[in-house]
């Protein structure tokens, strides 16, 4: 399930904080009016009941509870467990969905004055990190620790902040974005589509804002989920996707070397070798060589 936000305005931190519980503590059991609560783990188990829906949250998962509706612990931490928990809030509106709003960054028209379209921020209510967010959200979320809640002590530890206001919304908002990218099976089908289509028309010159608007993604974000399914650029899949298929007329036909750089889509003979060296490791004349070495 995603909770979905109409913006403006934005979602607003009110607090950050960070529990530490024993074998044998239970989250406790409350509805928090007009206050949403997003829960990361980073050790142990926490169980967590919320709309009749039970969670196991294990090291790097998080859990966003919504306002208005109970939640509660239903089973006592069986090992030490460790969490971070940030407190936000909304005056705009919100709404639950099964997927996310993605909303296409239009170009601005040529008025006096300039508008803002309204947009919208899609969180997955549950979820798991990469090694990578794991790291990133620890340490966004330790920046705006001002509550400690440790089960060993009597009392919780209050905090000043140490950094600003705008700073802690603006670490608040770097949280919401780790979040943002998660959408594992979205990213996995908008990276596989970019793939599928460059696979087609490797040919053609690359536009990444043509991407956009055939796919209707923002370009940031076809770039994000390109570069976390395949650790590319589009620009840099494209090319690699065209070295492959010059690879295989390379060793299948008798083009020139000038003729399968135009096949592939390289208009610059010396592009191509470039290209090709950078990503083969060796020129397309001394790899048709080896090739034919390796057919005899």
């Amino acid at each position: 399930m995603y909770i979905i936000f109409t913006c403006p305005p934005l979602p607003h931190l009110i607090v950050g904080g960070k529990s530490l519980y024993r074998v044998g503590d239970l989250h406790l059991r409350r509805i928090m009016p007009s206050t949403f609560d997003l829960i990361f783990v980073t050790a142990g188990k926490l169980y967590l009941e919320e709309n009749s829906q039970k969670y196991i949250l294990k090291k790097g998962e998080f859990l966003i509870l919504p306002p208005n509706r109970l939640h509660k612990g239903y089973k006592c931490c069986d090992e030490a467990t460790d969490f971070f928990w940030l407190h936000f809030y909304t005056t705009g509106k919100f709404k639950y969905m099964d997927k996310p709003i993605y909303d296409k960054n239009h170009k601005q028209k040529a008025n006096y004055q300039f508008t803002k379209e309204p947009f919208h921020i899609s969180l997955p209510q549950h979820g798991s990190l990469t090694a990578e967010q794991q790291s990133q959200m620890a340490e966004y979320m330790n920046t705006i620790v001002q509550v400690k809640i440790d089960k060993t002590k009597p009392k919780k530890d209050f905090y000043s902040s140490t950094v600003s206001q705008l700073k802690s919304q603006q670490l608040f908002f770097s949280i919401l974005s780790i979040l943002c990218d998660i959408h594992e099976p979205n990213t996995k089908n908008v990276a596989e589509k970019i793939y599928e289509h460059f696979s087609l028309f490797y040919t053609e010159s690359f536009d990444l804002k043509k991407l956009s608007d055939e796919y209707a993604f923002h370009p940031t974000h076809i770039i994000r989920c390109v570069k976390n399914k395949y650790g590319l650029s589009p620009l840099q899949l494209l090319l690699h996707i065209r070295i492959q298929k010059a690879k295989e007329l390379l060793t299948y036909t008798n083009f020139s070397i000038n003729k399968v750089a135009i096949s592939v889509g390289f208009d610059d003979n010396a592009y191509f070798t470039k290209q090709f060296k950078r990503i083969v490791g060796t020129t397309p004349t001394n790899y048709r060589k080896q090739q034919q070495i390796n057919k005899i």
